[in-house]
């Protein structure tokens, strides 16, 4: 339906890395091309122009989603903008529309502000001490470009490769920093209220994220629920879970057809007590807030909490082994 050639459109002298920058893409032969423009993100608005982030320019082109041709140029050798203070980035990932005026546009991006290996090996260009997040508005009259708000990691985290910058519906922002395996949440004035690492100790040198969004997640386990009975003086506990699940307000337990009562769920393992020592089996049905039964566990008999000790383990093991059956 639309396709669209840097080469057509951008020369390769717009590139901000030289040939062979001492890493993957030499140019040297076809086989390890010199990637003079890396598209990493577009986006598309609701006129049918695209967003496109051009990492190696280290610059953010709006083209015609008609004729490909580029409607400007933010950033980069030939920036079609004035960048004030704090708009610069280079290298970035995530480039995203997020609101359109008559005069105005306002973009979110993932500023690397670094370019190389995580391992170490080759040449590393880093023109900020930090990676960050940025929105900014985009002035299409006075062609000036402002920042908005930046976010930057807790850590002083710069990493070469990766990263995402989402605007949530709350205004707070996510932050994912790529190849450095970790994110942040910010409000909206850049104070951060959560960061952290997908993995630790010797693991974190090797783990890395493309991207991280956060959304309200629905979990529908397809396991059926678990539930295990316990009885010690007369009073039995039932313990109830199901892993995943998101949706079950209330979990209803019965002996056979009665009812022996109900709990709200308020945390991932929920338990009932009560007090019938003559109910050797029990099971319960999983309930959601509109109070339809959404999931139902086998039922379980009621073990004793404590086994009394005895010297022959055998009798033990005979006795457990009743109960199982």
């Amino acid at each position: 339906m639309f396709e669209w050639s840097s080469l057509d459109h951008v020369s390769p002298d717009e590139s901000v890395l030289p040939i062979n920058p001492g890493r993957a893409g030499s140019g040297y032969n076809s086989s390890d091309a010199w990637d003079y423009y890396h598209i990493n993100s577009v986006d598309k608005d609701e006129n049918g122009d695209y967003l496109i982030s051009a990492r190696d320019a280290c610059s953010i082109h709006k083209i015609n989603g008609s004729d490909g041709s580029i409607l400007w140029r933010l950033g980069g050798k030939r920036s079609s903008f004035k960048l004030e203070d704090g708009v610069d980035f280079c290298f970035q990932h995530h480039a995203r529309f997020l609101t359109h005026d008559e005069d105005s546009v306002t973009i979110s991006l993932y500023d690397n502000s670094a370019h190389g290996s995580e391992s170490g090996g080759g040449h590393v260009v880093r023109t900020a001490r930090t990676s960050s997040g940025k929105i900014l508005k985009l002035n299409t009259t006075s062609m000036i470009a402002s920042l908005v708000q930046a976010y930057y990691p807790p850590d002083d985290l710069l990493s070469k490769s990766q990263g995402s910058t989402q605007v949530l519906p709350t205004g707070n922002v996510l932050v994912n920093w790529g190849s450095e395996g970790a994110m942040t949440e910010f409000l909206p004035n850049g104070t951060a209220i959560f960061h952290a690492y997908m993995d630790s100790g010797d693991l974190a040198t090797g783990v890395q994220n493309y991207r991280a969004f956060k959304y309200d997640w629905t979990g529908l386990p397809n396991e059926e629920p678990a539930i295990a009975a316990y009885t010690d003086g007369g009073e039995v506990m039932v313990y109830v879970s199901w892993n995943g699940d998101t949706e079950t307000k209330i979990w209803r337990f019965y002996s056979d057809e009665i009812s022996l009562g109900e709990v709200a769920r308020k945390g991932f393992e929920s338990v009932f007590t009560f007090n019938r020592s003559t109910v050797s089996e029990v099971h319960a049905m999983a309930v959601d807030g509109t109070g339809d039964v959404i999931g139902t566990t086998r039922p379980t008999i009621v073990r004793p909490a404590v086994y009394p000790a005895v010297e022959d383990a055998s009798s033990v093991m005979l006795r457990i082994g009743q109960q199982v059956l």
